[in-house]
C-alpha cells in the first residue's frame, strides 16, 4: 500500500529535512533525518521502562512501527487543506517547508492523517531554495502549483490558492 501525504519539515543548516514538530536535540544526529538518498524508516522514540523486568523486551513494548498503542511512525496529513490549517511549529526558528511524501509499509490511517512505517519526500514548496539539492524532489515556488500537481482536484476546487509560509 502506498499513499501520498502532506507535511511540514524544518530545514537544518545543511538543507536537510527534519521533523518540524519533534525537537531533535536528545537524539543522535541522523535519527530523525528524512533521508535525501532513499527511503526513511520510522523508529519508535519511546524507551523501555526502567522497571520492566524483561531485558529482551523491545524498547517501546512493540515490534511493529507504527503501533496502534503508540505514537510512533512517520506523520503526514491527508490533504493540503489540513496542512494549510496547521500552525507553524513553535520550537524552532529554522526555516520550515511544506510538501508531499509517499508513504508505504505499515500505515495507520487516522481522521486527519497517517502514521507510516516508511516514506520519502516527492515534492516541496521551497520558495527560498533552502532544501539541499541532494533531495530528488519536485520543487515549487507557490502552494497552488504544488497542490495542482499533487492532488486530482487542484487548488481551484479546494480553495487552496495561497498558504502562509
Amino acid at each position: 500500500m502506498s499513499l501520498l501525504g502532506w507535511r511540514q519539515w524544518a530545514v537544518d543548516d545543511r538543507g536537510q529535512l527534519r521533523p518540524a514538530w519533534t525537537p531533535w536535540s536528545p537524539f543522535p544526529p541522523g535519527m530523525l533525518l528524512w533521508r535525501p538518498d532513499g527511503i526513511t524508516e520510522a523508529r519508535c522514540l519511546r524507551t523501555k521502562r526502567p522497571d520492566s523486568p524483561a531485558s529482551d523486551e523491545p524498547a517501546a513494548g512493540h515490534d511493529r512501527v507504527p503501533d496502534e498503542r503508540c505514537l510512533c511512525g512517520l506523520y503526514a496529513w491527508r490533504t493540503p487543506e489540513i496542512l494549510a490549517a496547521a500552525r507553524r511549529p513553535r520550537w524552532t526558528a529554522l526555516p520550515c517547508v511544506v510538501g508531499v511524501v509517499r508513504l508505504g509499509g505499515r500505515i495507520i490511517i487516522g481522521e486527519r492523517g497517517y502514521r507510516a512505517e516508511r516514506g520519502y519526500p516527492v515534492a516541496v514548496l521551497d520558495r527560498h531554495g533552502v532544501v539541499s539539492a541532494g533531495y530528488s524532489v519536485a520543487r515549487y515556488r507557490t502552494f497552488s502549483a504544488l497542490v495542482a500537481e499533487w492532488t486530482p482536484s487542484g487548488p481551484e476546487a479546494t480553495g487552496m490558492d495561497r498558504i502562509a509560509g
